[in-house]
């Protein structure tokens, strides 16, 4: 497949984050069960002994039933390998979007699974791309670039991007910039060092989004959610602990956080939009 580059969005961006699977061993009791407390229309089904994935989807249910599972007299408890469909292929989660959406025209899937790992990760569907589509080609702005250091949950540099704040909301963002220490500082304890990926908070058009790397995590408020925003934010967070890991990972540092005003204008044009995106 091809490769990702830090200027388009992946698999990992837009995918469901967790997979609903069942084993070999699974009856078709068990997937009529599992799709309907889910409501989904589909489920992966794993075969570990030979590290492969197959698939059922509502449409393979209904051509087993009309061609012969009415006829079982024990039809629930008919073997997955019955019904299922595949191996199907996985697609790693580092793989762009645009190549997704091509591989899922061509060999008419409704949905993919995605690896990390070698590990299923994820789900790419019809739907998930739907929203990535209205949420990509959505024009978003960034209006403050703050970094935080994880020991101590203190802001070590920050940026305001002055031309992007209107004077209507700018008292707005300094509100939201005023309060952020305790709430931004939960939300880390909570949610960022608890799953190790980015996560993002919506305060009315609001978008804070966040991206943990190495003791530290990069904020950036924005006017709306963006994917294209948030690729920037993770290209930004790991040049900024590039530039500063002797500091970070300074022995006493890292006991006691790092409590200095850190220099970030080389990082500020990363946000700037592109001339091919004008």
């Amino acid at each position: 497949m091809e490769e990702s580059n830090e200027n388009s969005a992946v698999a990992g961006d837009i995918m469901t984050p967790h997979v609903i699977m069942l084993d070999t061993n699974s009856t078709f009791k068990n997937v009529i069960e599992l799709l309907h407390k889910n409501d989904i229309s589909a489920v992966f089904i794993e075969a570990p002994s030979k590290d492969e994935y197959f698939i059922i989807t509502k449409t393979d249910i209904i051509n087993f039933l009309n061609n012969r599972g009415m006829k079982e007299h024990n039809l629930s408890d008919i073997s997955v390998k019955e019904i299922m469909k595949g191996p199907t292929i996985t697609l790693d989660i580092d793989t762009p979007i645009d190549t997704i959406i091509r591989f899922m025209i061509e060999h008419n899937f409704k949905r993919v699974l995605i690896s990390k790992n070698n590990k299923p990760a994820g789900v790419v569907s019809t739907r998930d791309i739907m929203k990535w589509n209205n949420t990509y080609f959505k024009p978003a702005k960034p209006q403050i670039l703050l970094f935080m250091d994880d020991i101590n949950s203190t802001f070590i540099a920050k940026h305001i991007y002055q031309e992007n704040i209107g004077d209507d909301v700018q008292q707005e963002l300094i509100d939201i910039y005023g309060g952020a220490i305790s709430s931004i500082s939960a939300i880390t304890d909570e949610v960022i060092k608890s799953s190790g990926t980015m996560r993002q908070l919506l305060k009315e058009k609001r978008s804070i989004l966040f991206e943990p790397y190495k003791g530290i995590t990069g904020i950036l408020i924005s006017d709306y959610n963006s994917i294209e925003l948030r690729r920037k934010l993770k290209i930004a967070t790991e040049k900024f602990y590039e530039t500063y890991s002797n500091l970070i990972d300074d022995k006493h540092k890292k006991e006691m956080g790092v409590n200095v005003n850190l220099d970030i204008n080389s990082l500020v044009p990363i946000f700037e939009k592109d001339k091919d995106e004008e």
